[in-house]
């Protein structure tokens, strides 16, 4: 009944009073069976007498439309004012196929989205016990704890995915009955970090006011100083000037990348997880998961004191800003703990204690030290009395104070730039301000859906960026307490981030094996460093210069990198097994890093 021919245009066939261009053509001409509205031209079948409807002139009212459509299943449907020629025809097995695979690509696109944010156990046996919930294996051969959570991961995404597309199969089903049974704790719109909840307001203490008034009249100056020196930089721009700024640049990079080992401590029996400088770089702190934390000089690397006063692992240790710099400043150090506690602590007398010993040579042991005492007690010389256990012979300082309030294990903690307060990440989805002054919590502020990690202070003291385990990133403003950015891009944790010094470039490391460096003026990733084989550490831009940025890994190595064009400058490799942290003095001249493997480094420019 239909003319089967082919016309002389480029793949078009005729099919009676359709013509169809390929696998996707949307809409169609219709022409009636009368010889004399045809205006045949060469291009015409020879056959049915019926021209190319590409080629076809004709009036309007000559031409009936009709419009088609896809349909379920890969069909066209056709319908207008075809009348008796409206028919329903199949596409081409290729346009079927490209339409399955486009709704594929969707679905596994919505699928990697949700899994970046989807809230999992992080306990192996609830993991196993909500895959033994959903008819899933609780494991395969040779899955460790880590890729059994990816799994679930990506299976309650996939469900999330398929519930939100109205597709009723077996897991999505188990998954409405276990839910309908009560188990809250494998409810979708609970376990999504991307779910928005309504924002509101809380009433605030005079205490909170007062310091957000500070943070403002401490950061405008710091702000102007800079934004004018940027200003001033660019206005006076030559080509003697650039070609200077790019010998300091050549300079700084060739001293980088002499640096090498030249002390590896011992620090304590169990993993160092945590390192810091002290503002005149002449101290080192560090903290190991057997709950101590120590006090180095460097570069000679003797030990000081020791710090005893948590009861678990301390996971962050941070030197105050102003210590060893400002004539009376109490407050020296502060740790933070798995067992919640942050911890501060005053090293005034061990310093006193140090110098004393320098001056007349005594070799005085300090049984032990409380932050709060202003005295120091003393025995008597033991030259006859050696022990080899070092610990033993310096002092234990015990803490000023405790600030207890986290409802789980403490991440990161940091100083801000002005050491009035500081500011401390958890598990329990909550970042807190405090403040040293008064020694209690001024805000506790939720916005993250699952766990708190990385942690930073702008330069200017002004705005607050911290990453969770979840992937994102949230940028606050610490004079109003509002989030001005969500940085959304990493799929993994994100367990450390800096801010440049230029205040408007932020870095963030991940477990993705990823540094991204986000500009906070066009709020947007700008560059993506693939920069380790395994998760990112810790990640610190140069004390002193934005063009150069620092990363550490659990793949041992610790890479120096620049941040012109984000190219590898050198790559540090001494420790043993996994790097917890990385950090560079305020002078520029000493690297020191800490590892799995009990050790610590100290890393310098080769003076030969």
């Amino acid at each position: 009944p239909f003319c089967k021919s082919t016309g002389p245009s480029q793949r078009v066939k005729c099919v009676g009073s359709f013509a169809v261009p390929g696998p996707s053509f949307v809409q169609l001409h219709t022409w009636k069976d009368t010889a004399r509205r045809y205006q045949p031209e060469k291009r015409s079948c020879s056959r049915c007498k019926m021209s190319d409807p590409k080629r076809q002139k004709t009036s309007s009212s000559s031409a009936e439309f009709v419009s088609v459509k896809l349909g379920q299943g890969g069909l066209l449907e056709a319908s207008g004012t075809a009348g008796p020629n409206e028919v329903t025809m199949e596409l081409s097995g290729m346009s079927a196929e490209s339409k399955t695979r486009a709704d594929e690509l969707v679905k596994q696109l919505e699928a990697k989205r949700r899994a970046r944010s989807m809230a999992v156990p992080t306990n192996d046996y609830d993991v196993k016990r909500r895959l033994r919930q959903l008819g899933e294996p609780i494991t395969y051969f040779g899955e460790g704890p880590a890729n059994r959570r990816e799994r679930l991961r990506g299976l309650l995404a996939q469900i999330a995915v398929d519930a939100a597309s109205g597709i009723e199969n077996d897991k999505v089903l188990r998954f409405a009955e276990i839910v309908k049974e009560g188990d809250g704790d494998l409810d979708l719109s609970l376990s999504d970090a991307r779910v928005h909840k309504k924002a509101y307001d809380t009433d605030g203490s005079a205490a909170l006011l007062n310091s957000r008034v500070e943070m403002f009249q401490f950061s405008i100056p710091r702000a102007r100083k800079r934004l004018l020196a940027a200003k001033r930089r660019r206005a006076n721009m030559t080509k003697e000037i650039m070609a200077n700024l790019d010998k300091e640049y050549a300079d700084r990079a060739v001293s980088l990348r002499s640096f090498v080992n030249t002390t590896s401590q011992i620090g304590c029996g169990r993993p160092i997880s945590s390192c810091s400088f002290s503002s005149d770089s002449s101290r080192l702190a560090t903290a190991s998961w057997s709950g101590i934390g120590k006090i180095w000089s460097v570069p000679d690397s003797a030990l000081l004191c020791t710090l005893r006063g948590h009861e678990d692992r301390i996971s962050d240790i941070r030197y105050h800003p102003h210590a060893r710099v400002t004539v009376g400043q109490e407050l020296s150090v502060a740790t933070a703990g798995v067992d919640g506690a942050l911890c501060l602590w005053s090293l005034n007398d061990i310093e006193k204690n140090a110098a004393k010993k320098m001056d007349t040579g005594d070799d005085m042991k300090v049984e032990t030290v409380d932050g709060a005492d202003a005295g120091v007690k003393k025995e008597k010389s033991g030259k006859g009395e050696q022990n080899n256990d070092e610990e033993e012979k310096v002092p234990h300082v015990k803490p000023l104070a405790k600030l207890q309030g986290h409802e789980d294990r403490l991440s990161r903690i940091e100083f801000h730039p002005s050491g009035n307060y500081i500011a401390s990440t958890s598990y329990d989805a909550t970042w807190r301000l405090w403040d040293l002054t008064l020694q209690q919590e001024l805000l506790c502020q939720d916005g993250h859906a699952v766990g708190v990690y990385g942690l930073a202070f702008q330069g200017d003291g002004s705005l607050m960026a911290t990453g969770d385990i979840g992937g994102v990133c949230h940028v606050w403003d610490l004079r109003t307490g509002k989030s001005i950015a969500t940085l959304d891009g990493h799929v993994d944790n994100i367990l450390s981030m800096d801010f440049s010094p230029n205040g408007h470039t932020l870095a963030t490391g991940s477990c993705d094996n990823s540094v991204r460096i986000w500009d906070l003026r066009k709020r947007r990733c700008i560059y993506t460093i693939l920069a380790h084989s395994k998760l990112i550490s810790n990640v610190r831009y140069h004390p002193n210069n934005e063009d150069f940025l620092l990363t550490s890994s659990y793949d041992q190595t610790v890479k120096i990198w620049s941040a012109r064009d984000y190219q590898l400058i050198k790559s540090l490799r001494g420790h043993e097994d996994r790097v917890m942290r990385v950090e560079m003095s305020p002078d520029g001249k000493m690297l020191s890093s800490t590892s799995f493997d009990r050790t610590w480094k100290l890393w310098m420019a080769d003076e030969a």
